[in-house]
């Protein structure tokens, strides 16, 4: 299957007995066409095992040749959606939303290079960011995204689902097209994504993406 499921799986089997079950989440809706890349990291500890009272962020970056979202805006030239997520437990191990930063990007706001046999790319772009809290959202002025990627192993052809995630957010993409796992790193506004990567390909396909934050009042109410 697309990525490393496997990884994923291990990570989701660790989480399983401390998560409570939470109000689900709001989610942006997009599909992407062309070459791209994707990643995807969290702080949250690699043993499952949270701390209390510690904040955690997941992080999660796509970018593409051309998109469109389920509102109908399109990105004809271009696409970088972004996203980190924030959250901790309280001493009963419930999980608590503390915040979230999103934004999307297109045309001349981003630039995008993707090697032909998808060995590497690289992102840069400015995204009109909002954040949101428990009580509201604002404008978070504009954000400065670098980020780059170096393919790992074989290229893989693929058709069919796949579901990935961590504590924080999920996604579920249909994907038809070429992968190839990478390593990954990036910034926003000049401070590096911090984390272990729980995703990272460069791909030339089509796909349709469900990206869901976890827990009321996440991805502030934007779909």
């Amino acid at each position: 299957m697309r990525r490393k499921i496997l990884a994923l799986v291990a990570l989701a089997a660790l989480l399983l007995p401390a998560m409570p079950v939470a109000a689900a989440g709001n989610a942006f809706h997009f599909s992407a066409t062309g070459q791209g890349a994707e990643a995807g990291w969290t702080t949250f500890p690699a043993d499952g095992i949270p701390v209390t009272n510690v904040v955690y962020t997941d992080t999660f970056l796509f970018t593409a040749e051309q998109a469109f979202t389920a509102d109908g805006e399109v990105f004809s030239d271009k696409f970088l959606f972004i996203d980190q997520f924030s959250y901790k437990f309280d001493r009963s191990g419930n999980f608590i939303f503390v915040s979230q930063t999103f934004g999307f990007a297109g045309g001349s706001d981003v630039s995008l290079s993707v090697d032909s046999k998808l060995t590497s790319a690289s992102v840069t772009a400015s995204v009109a960011l909002t954040t949101c809290n428990n009580r509201r959202c604002a404008d978070a002025g504009i954000g400065s995204v670098v980020a780059s990627w170096t393919g790992q192993g074989d290229l893989i052809r693929s058709n069919g689902v796949s579901h990935f995630g961590s504590p924080g957010s999920t996604q579920n993409s249909h994907f038809r097209g070429s992968f190839r796992n990478a390593t990954a790193s990036g910034s926003l506004n000049g401070v590096a994504i911090g984390g272990s990567p729980f995703v990272a390909d460069i791909f030339s396909s089509t796909s349709k993406d469900v990206f869901i934050c976890h827990g009321p009042g996440a991805c502030g109410g934007v779909g």
